[in-house]
């Protein structure tokens, strides 16, 4: 007896982060942006408790950036010995794609900060700093500075490992979910840190996850074409 099996669709990889962007899109025209971090932020010392706070900076935030750091070394230094050992180089694709599908989210997310002029809860004049709040579509004073929040650049390094999530569907199809779920809970804990740090709303987030995302998938798609185009829009499984 067949079973639909929608994760495994191209339409559903190619539509399912569009809700995402909605979402985040009404967490900032719905003031939820500004509820949520406003509770990890002292109004009467007009200070944010954790901005420093040696778990949230110095393990999510700078720690979590040298592992992140390290992982890619790794990663690479695998990809060149697999690259000189004539019996292991069947891997190199699949790592090549590893570390291409993992950089092309944080790229375009890095880029993005460059264009965009949201700033993070910490620069706020309504959190007791200098700057405006303004939302994605918002009117934008000429002499506003870069704001550099937006999206999330730290979650981005979490969001990243979506990549696992194809190359194990592509050699061990038994374990993707695990690659996916990974690179969610790294993503969900680095965001996590950064809301409550101040550093972040929840929205710039949402983007960041949708973006890398698509930036795995684009990835699949160009290293993959044949297994990309097999996928159907719609999947069965025995």
């Amino acid at each position: 007896m067949n079973r639909w099996h929608p994760v495994e669709a191209r339409s559903f990889m190619l539509l399912a982060p569009l809700p995402i962007f909605l979402f985040a899109i009404l967490c900032e025209y719905t003031d939820f942006d500004i509820w949520w971090v406003s509770h990890f932020y002292d109004a009467g010392n007009q200070v944010w408790p954790f901005m420093h706070h040696w778990f949230f900076q110095g393990i999510l935030h700078t720690g979590a950036r040298r592992f992140i750091r390290l992982t890619g070394l790794i990663w690479l230094l695998g990809f060149i010995l697999v690259s000189v050992r004539p019996q292991w180089r069947r891997y190199r694709k699949g790592l090549l794609y590893v570390l291409c599908g993992s950089a092309l989210g944080p790229v375009i997310v890095g880029t993005g900060k460059q264009l965009t002029h949201i700033y993070s809860p910490w620069d706020l004049q309504m959190f007791g700093s200098t700057q405006p709040y303004i939302r994605l579509f918002d009117y934008v004073p000429s002499q506003a500075p870069i704001g550099l929040a937006f999206p999330a650049g730290h979650a981005s390094s979490g969001y990243c490992f979506f990549s696992l999530y194809f190359i194990l569907r592509h050699h061990v199809p038994a374990y993707r979910a695990a690659g996916f779920f990974f690179g969610l809970f790294l993503g969900l804990v680095f965001g996590l840190a950064q809301q409550i740090r101040g550093a972040h709303f929840p929205s710039h987030d949402l983007f960041t996850l949708a973006i890398c995302w698509y930036g795995a998938l684009c990835m699949y798609a160009l290293f993959y074409p044949q297994e990309w185009l097999r996928l159907g829009d719609v999947c069965r499984v025995k």
